[in-house]
Order: structure tokens, then sequence, then C-alpha cells
């Protein structure tokens, strides 16, 4: 699934808020292949979206640039497997809060904003160690400042689970996004290089980290209030208005850290995050092009996930499987 969703994100658009469809989709089929129930399924669904989602800051096109070209190829694939093992290392370790609820989120929050501050103005914005192109259109990487939050949050947390799941996305994310770009080197008219290096980085990192699962589940959330069914408009305000509008290099990060914050209070809102945040990013884009499908896939899709999480207990496929068929339909209006 995090192989599919990957090769969908590239589809419908790049950036953070498109990088949390392939966590939210994964998280659920993870739920339901381990059997959760939808309460012990809530937070981690949101906090996958999350961790994942931040990884889509990284730029790395150039890199992939780099790699095509003889003089510059192991250059370019050491920087693509720095990128992957980063996001998969920020991307385990923020999962592991479905077990490690933190009983103090705005320390976890600042240690977030901060070490990612830190490494990128100290590594990657005086391009100390640098994966684009440094003369055409050079640009602005943010993985150190990506790697240095998730060491901040591992020493923070120092819990065994942590660690597995930081170690194991690391690895899956190395070998994904390296090896896998070796597709663009296939010297093949019309040959989909880039599609292939999607799906090669979705399938390692989605199951590498699902190796490093723990047997038992997470903490169950509280069952959702009435009031709850109806805070994603709430929750996508925010995010989208802080990913777009706050004049940061890491915008994301900082939208993560709110909702990091609200998610231990209320782990029952990781729906939320993980299915109509997403899900509403992707109509806010399309809205200009598709208005009447942009309100109504930001509606409808909603209110049927409220009323199957309030009429079910156990989880099953059908909340994966209408979020991922709002996203194949939004992917086929945007050909239109």
């Amino acid at each position: 699934m995090m192989s599919i969703a990957w090769a969908l994100r590239g589809s419908l658009g790049g950036g953070p808020l498109a990088a949390m469809i392939p966590g939210a989709l994964w998280a659920m089929a993870v739920a339901s292949a381990r059997k959760w129930s939808a309460r012990e399924a809530s937070l981690f669904v949101g906090v996958a979206a999350i961790g994942i989602g931040l990884g889509g800051q990284e730029t790395y096109s150039q890199t992939v640039g780099l790699l095509r070209e003889p003089d510059t190829r192991l250059w370019g694939l050491f920087g693509l497997a720095i990128k992957g093992m980063v996001w998969g290392l920020l991307g385990g370790s923020i999962i592991s809060l479905a077990w490690l609820t933190p009983k103090r989120p705005l320390t976890v929050s600042l240690v977030l904003l901060v070490a990612t501050q830190f490494g990128w103005q100290f590594l990657n914005q005086p391009k100390l160690i640098y994966f684009s192109n440094r003369i055409i259109q050079p640009r602005q990487e943010i993985w150190a400042g990506l790697g240095f939050a998730a060491l901040a949050l591992l020493l923070l947390l120092r819990h065994p689970i942590a660690n597995r799941l930081a170690l194991f996305g690391a690895i899956g994310g190395a070998i994904g996004f390296s090896f896998g770009s070796l597709f663009t080197l296939v010297p093949v008219s019309a040959f989909p290089g880039l599609k292939l290096v999607e799906l090669s980085f979705g399938l390692a990192l989605g199951a590498l980290l699902y190796l490093a699962i723990p047997s038992e589940p997470p903490s169950p959330a509280a069952p959702l209030k009435a009031w709850q069914h109806f805070s994603y408009p709430v929750l996508t305000a925010i995010t989208l208005a802080i990913n777009l509008y706050l004049p940061v290099r890491f915008s994301f990060t900082a939208a993560a850290a709110i909702l990091l914050l609200i998610l231990p209070r209320y782990p029952q809102l990781g729906w939320t995050v993980g299915f109509s945040v997403t899900l509403a990013a992707e109509c806010f884009e399309l809205h200009a092009t598709h208005e009447f499908w942009a309100v109504a896939l930001a509606v409808a899709p909603q209110a049927l996930l409220a009323w199957w999480l309030a009429s079910r207990e156990t989880f099953n496929l059908q909340a994966m499987i209408l979020l991922l068929g709002c996203c194949v339909w939004i992917w086929k209006l945007q050909s239109f």
C-alpha cells in the first residue's frame, strides 16, 4: 500500500501535504493486517500521516539529476541514500508516538522545531554538504534539519520502540530511494523510471517500517464525541494555513508541531488528521479547476467516515478504500 500510495502521490502533486497520503494509507493497511480496532488505530493513523509527510519537505529532483550524470553519479546516489534515510528515520520516530504518547507534548513540538532550525541553518542553508545543483537554480535543502529533528526526538524518547521504528525506517528509506533511483538510468525511451523510483521507495520504506511495528496495538483512544466528527475543517485550516503561508523553509514541521500538541490530548482525532486533512489538502489544489468535485470530495467522504467510525468498533478496510478511491478520482480529474 505504501508503494501504490507513493506512486499516486507523485501524480497528485508534490509537497508534504500530499506525502501524508502514503503514511495514512499504509497505517490503515497495517491496522487491518493486525486486526486493531478503530480506536486502537486512531492515533497511529494520524502520526503515520504526519511522520511520512514531514519528509515531503525534502527536495530531490536535482539530486536525481546528479545521479544521471557520469561525473556526479556516486555523489547523487549517496545524496539520495542520505535523503531517503532521513525520511524514514524521522517518519519512524514520529510513528512511535502512537505507543509512546508524550505526557509533555509541548516538549516534543519544541524539540522538533528547534532541531530542524539548527540543522537547516548551520548545515543546509550554507550548503556545507549539498546534493543539488549549486549553479543552476540551486535548491534549499532541508535533509539535515529533518535529520537533526529525528535524532533529537530519539534522545528525548529514549525507548526501544522509537529506536526500532527509526532504524528500520532509515534502512528502508535509504535502500528504496537510492537503489530505486537507478531505474532512471535505464536507456529506454519513455521508460517510467521516475514512477518506478516512487514505487520502489514506497515498497522498501513500507515493508521495513511494518517489520518494526510492535506486536501489541497502540493504546486505544477514547470514543469519538459528536463534535469530533466535524473537527476536520479546523485541523485542515490550521495545517493548510501554516504550511502555505508561514514564511519558513520547514513550514510543514511547524504545522506538524501544532498537530502533535493536539493529538496526545485528543488521540481520537488521529482519523481526522490521517483521513480528512490529507483529502482536504488535495481538494484545495483541485478547487481551481474542478470546483464542484473539490467541494463534494471535501465534504461527502468525511460524513461517510464519521458514520463508519460511529457504527463500527472493529477496523476494516472500508476507510482505506474510501481514501484511496477519492485520491484516484482526484488524479483522474486532474487529467481533464
